[in-house]
């Protein structure tokens, strides 16, 4: 039996896990596993396994509450199997499992010693598949305490990974949403969607500038609306970073709605709001404020492999920032990709201006984006056409950043991201479905980028 600690010492401890878990080390002397943990853990630790056999990383995930949960990622068909360990207390504990969002049955485990199999639910289709299991019945008495420990999750019959996919950055779309006869927007979200397929496709991102302006009657934001539906109605999930045209603070025209107050307006979101949500976005697991996407996280699964977007403000608030920073912090295991509207120039260095928003992009790279090993990838546009840069972060870890803008007047360029967590590598390349053009000029390769599975 484990005895637990009060849950004001627990919570401390979680604290003193994480870090753990992200160096290396877990509790109890430093792990030798060959594996990283497979699960993402709330309200529990990863501790060193203790039952029988020893799974692949050495390690277990402790769940103590009926907050508490583990996610992973498994690929595979039928039923989800899952090895665990019990602490009896007045009765062995029960798990609730989901596979993509739903549930699919409960299990409860009956040893202390031996990880066993648990079969759960009925039989699941092939893919990769994101498995919860929560924790339900806790309980403690004052001589025990009810606890699970997780070592695996996996499918029944297990798929092959497939290790190649992509996303795609849409850039500044300003120039596409002036008048109803434009057809180069939703030209652009109709080929991605045709070639879904091809491409693996499993995210589109947008830098920014979705609209040029506001009018009384949201004209352009209808049609940018309506050029995202072909995306919404193929299910794949999406996120659009919010520029200063998305914003009050600029009017009819491109300059200033009020030049007095130009500080307090590019806060003002409140139509972009209105026309973009949570909903339509598809995959956001969390906000900085509620009801707003402007600061906002999203996850999905590819390639074996955990991905989170996020989104941030132009030129970001500080307390904005913060809240980025903890979100990073709780999700050690997914690579992140930010996007936001502002970041480099078309030379590739980082902005120093904050214009009339709190904090630079300077700013970001120091607090946010260099802090964090399992920071990747960064989109922005604003400014110059196309570049890229890559910088080191203070864990080592290499982050590439890369500028789509183009402002075009005339076609619908689209950045497109191929991943392979097999081969460790990023190739990009930008693509015009409108005049079947390519920019191989800003084409670009890259291996040992450093993903974590």
């Amino acid at each position: 039996m484990l005895t637990r600690r009060s849950r004001s010492a627990f919570v401390a401890a979680v604290a003193a896990t994480v870090v753990a878990v992200a160096a290396g080390a877990f509790a109890g002397g430093t792990a030798s596993a060959a594996e990283p943990s497979p699960f993402t853990v709330v309200d529990g630790a990863i501790r060193t396994a203790t039952g029988t056999p020893t799974p692949a990383s050495g390690t277990h995930a402790s769940l103590w509450g009926n907050s508490s949960s583990a996610t992973t990622s498994v690929a595979g068909s039928g039923r989800v199997l899952i090895g665990a360990i019990g602490d009896n207390c007045q009765g062995w504990p029960t798990v609730r499992v989901t596979v993509d969002g739903v549930s699919v049955g409960q299990t409860t485990i009956v040893s202390a010693t031996s990880y066993g199999t648990y079969p759960v639910g009925a039989a699941v289709g092939a893919g990769q598949h994101t498995v919860r299991i929560q924790f339900v019945n806790d309980f403690r008495a004052e001589s025990c305490d009810r606890n699970v420990h997780i070592a695996y999750a996996r499918m029944e019959t297990p798929g092959a990974t497939d290790t190649t996919f992509s996303f795609a950055v849409l850039p500044d779309t300003q120039q596409e949403v002036l008048n109803s006869a434009d057809t180069r927007f939703r030209n652009r979200t109709d080929w991605l969607v045709r070639n879904r397929s091809a491409l693996d496709l499993r995210f589109v991102a947008s830098s920014g500038d979705v609209v040029n302006w506001d009018t009384p009657d949201h004209s352009q934001y209808v049609i940018a609306r309506d050029a995202m539906r072909p995306i919404e109605a193929a299910g794949i999930p999406y996120a659009l970073a919010i520029g200063n045209h998305d914003t009050q603070a600029t009017g009819v025209g491109g300059s200033a709605r009020d030049p007095a107050h130009t500080r307090e307006l590019v806060r003002d979101t409140t139509v972009f709001n209105q026309f973009f949500t949570v909903g339509q976005y598809g995959a956001v697991q969390g906000q900085f404020e509620s009801g707003k996407v402007d600061n906002s996280y999203s996850t999905f699964s590819a390639g074996g492999a955990q991905w989170m977007v996020l989104t941030l403000e132009l030129w970001p608030r500080v307390e904005a920032v913060a809240w980025a920073r903890a979100v990073v912090a709780a999700h050690p295991r997914h690579n992140v990709i930010v996007v936001t509207h502002d970041y480099i120039d078309g030379s590739g260095a980082i902005e120093q201006s904050a214009s009339y928003g709190a904090t630079s992009p300077q700013y970001l790279f120091d607090n946010l984006v260099k802090q964090y090993a399992n920071i990747r990838f960064l989109f922005s546009g604003h400014v110059g056409v196309a570049g890229n840069r890559v910088d080191t972060g203070v864990n080592g870890n290499k982050i590439y950043s890369f500028l789509q803008t183009f402002h075009s007047n005339t076609t619908n360029p689209v950045r497109l991201v191929e991943i392979d967590t097999a081969a460790n590598s990023l190739r990009t390349w930008i693509n015009a479905p409108y005049t079947n053009e390519s920019f191989p000029e800003y084409d670009r390769s890259f291996t040992g980028i450093g993903v974590l599975r």
